[in-house]
C-alpha cells in the first residue's frame, strides 16, 4: 500500500462530515469563517496539523478515527490509476495500449511476446517498460523479466480522462454494430435509484460471466464482447423534423410511392 497522503486525509475528513449529516455551511458559521476557506482548507494539501484537528473536533472525531478511516479510502482506491497515470496514459495513449496486452499476458513472457507482435526494437521495448518502472506499474530484472505491480484489473475513476476515453470508444464500437441493440424499452417510469440498482445488477452478472468464461485460458481477443448500459432520459420518437403543412402534390406524391412500392402482402417476401 502506498504512504498514506495528505489527500486521503482530507478525503476522510470530507467524508466524515458527510456521514454525520453535517453541511460545509454550518460548520464554517460554527468555526467563524468565510464558506470559502472552509471548502478551501478542504482540499489544501498544505493544510496545517493544527487546523486538521480542529476541525476533528468540531465534528466529533478524533484524528486516530480519521486516520483509520484515511487508510480504509486508500486501500479501495488501489484499485485506481493515480491522478499521474492516467494524465500520462491519457497523453500517451500508445504507451497505455503496451501496458494493457502486457497485463493480459501476465504469467507469460510478455517481453518476447511484444517484441514479435509488433516487431518493437530493443531500445522501444527499454523505453515502454522504462516508461512503466517510471509509473511505478512494473519492475524488470536485468534478464527482461517483467513483473507487474497493482491488482490484476484497474478500474477508472470517474473523474479519470481515460475513462472519458474509454467510454467514447466503447461507445463508438458497440453502437455502430449492426446487432448492437439487445433491449430496447422505451417510456420506463424509473428511478434513478433503480438505475444505481440496475447498473450494479448488469455490471457484477456480466463480471461473474465473464471469470468463468476466463477460467480456461483458451481464448482470442476476438472472443470478447463489449458491453454497454446506456440509459437517458424519455424524448418523444419522432422520424420526420416535424409535421409539416403539405403541398398540392402530395396526395400524387403517395400513389406514386404506392404504384412504386408494389404489390406485397408481406415484407418477407
Amino acid at each position: 500500500m502506498r504512504d498514506l497522503t495528505p489527500e486521503y486525509l482530507l478525503a476522510a475528513l470530507r467524508q466524515a462530515i458527510k456521514t454525520k449529516g453535517l453541511t460545509y455551511r454550518e460548520l464554517s458559521e460554527k468555526m467563524g469563517m468565510p464558506l470559502s476557506t472552509f471548502k478551501r482548507h478542504l482540499t489544501s494539501t498544505n493544510l496545517a496539523l493544527d487546523k486538521l484537528l480542529e476541525y476533528c473536533r468540531a465534528i466529533d472525531c478524533t484524528l486516530d478515527e480519521l486516520q483509520k478511516l484515511a487508510n480504509q479510502l486508500q486501500a479501495e482506491d488501489q484499485d485506481y490509476f493515480s491522478h499521474t497515470q492516467d494524465e500520462v496514459f491519457f497523453q500517451f495513449p500508445h504507451l497505455y495500449d503496451f501496458y494493457r496486452e502486457l497485463r493480459m499476458l501476465r504469467g507469460k513472457d510478455g517481453y518476447t511476446i511484444l517484441m514479435k507482435k509488433y516487431d518493437l526494437s530493443k531500445q522501444t521495448m527499454r523505453d515502454y517498460l522504462g516508461a512503466l518502472e517510471l509509473l511505478d506499474l512494473v519492475y524488470v530484472d536485468e534478464e527482461n523479466n517483467i513483473t507487474l505491480h497493482g491488482p490484476l484489473y484497474y478500474s477508472y475513476a470517474e473523474n479519470s480522462k481515460l475513462n472519458d476515453k474509454y467510454t467514447e470508444i466503447i461507445k463508438e464500437q458497440t453502437t455502430t454494430h449492426e446487432k448492437c441493440v439487445r433491449v430496447a424499452l422505451s417510456r420506463m417510469k424509473i428511478t434513478e435509484e433503480q438505475l444505481l440498482t440496475l447498473e450494479e445488477q448488469v455490471a457484477n452478472t456480466v463480471l461473474d460471466f465473464h471469470s468463468k468464461n476466463v477460467v480456461a485460458e483458451n481464448f482470442n481477443v476476438s472472443d470478447f464482447t463489449n458491453v454497454l448500459l446506456v440509459a437517458g432520459p424519455h424524448q418523444p420518437v419522432t422520424f420526420s423534423d416535424g409535421i409539416v403543412q403539405t403541398d398540392g402534390n402530395f396526395i400524387e406524391d403517395i400513389r406514386c410511392a404506392i404504384a412504386s412500392a408494389g404489390d406485397k402482402p408481406s415484407l418477407s417476401i
